[in-house]
């Protein structure tokens, strides 16, 4: 399939606003996100990481007690930037997450097109722009932990948590359940799932690209509490230090306690 140019705009979005219907918030931030990964410096990285702890510090100034969204944003800013500096680190991970991210806005497209037409595939792009990308892959995330496995069960239970999902709001069922097995055909192939049927090494990237996608995740419950908690919060030792101390009281103060219980946990141990 012949990919139309995406717009920069939205791959490096500083605000938590993006609209794009051109990839229907599909190769929302994550893109850039990987390449200041795979950088061979950090002087980027740097950049983003000072504007996020500038952002913190003008909001956070003074506000004990209240909560705002700038607040909330620059919290989420700060992990972000934690996460990347991670990943900098362990690109193993890094190129797990770019091939998942390949796959969808690539193969799932591909055989989304084919079923849908091009007509009415942008119709569901301009439908899906209010975080149906990210909260898939967090239910994928949160259904993947409870199976433990990839089989038929999970399939089913994902289409239909996604029919369920208010983030389909605007979808046709019929696009939304096509969108699903698009996407649940391209991901194995993608990052293959070991002969063990252990799922971690599809697991903790379908949790970092839904937070590298996502452009709020302070308002997305569903990708704060099946990827983003698990990682701040989580004692694996893969990803325990892939979120700072600091970044973790940061997200405790300003997001809803039931959003983040392991995170909470994890500052009291």
């Amino acid at each position: 399939m012949e990919m139309a140019t995406h717009p920069i705009n939205c791959e490096k979005a500083q605000q938590h606003k993006c609209l794009c219907s051109k990839c229907g918030g599909l190769e929302h931030g994550w893109p850039y996100r990987i390449r200041l990964a795979y950088a061979p410096t950090s002087v980027e990285r740097d950049v983003v990481r000072r504007r996020a702890e500038e952002k913190w510090l003008t909001e956070s100034e003074g506000r004990e007690k209240k909560a705002t969204f700038p607040m909330k944003e620059a919290a989420v800013d700060t992990s972000i930037s934690d996460l990347i500096d991670w990943l900098a680190e362990t690109i193993h991970i890094t190129d797990r997450v770019q091939a998942l991210g390949h796959a969808l806005t690539d193969d799932a497209m591909e055989i989304l097109l084919g079923h849908l037409g091009a007509v009415d595939l942008q119709t569901f792009k301009k439908a899906s722009v209010n975080h149906f990308w990210c909260e898939l892959l967090a239910s994928l995330a949160c259904t993947l932990e409870a199976f433990g496995d990839w089989n038929d069960r999970l399939r089913e239970r994902l289409s239909q948590v996604m029919v369920l999902s208010k983030c389909s709001d605007h979808i046709a069922e019929g696009a939304g359940k096509l969108a699903v097995q698009a996407a649940l055909r391209a991901i194995p192939v993608a990052v293959p799932l070991p002969s063990t049927g252990q799922v971690e090494d599809l697991l903790w990237p379908t949790r970092i690209l839904a937070i590298l996608m996502c452009k709020a995740p302070e308002r997305h419950e569903a990708v704060s509490k099946c990827c983003l908690d698990p990682i701040a919060g989580g004692a694996d030792e893969l990803v325990k230090a892939a979120v700072a101390r600091t970044t973790k009281e940061r997200l405790v103060q300003v997001l809803p306690p039931d959003w983040l219980p392991a995170t909470r946990a994890s500052l009291f141990k």
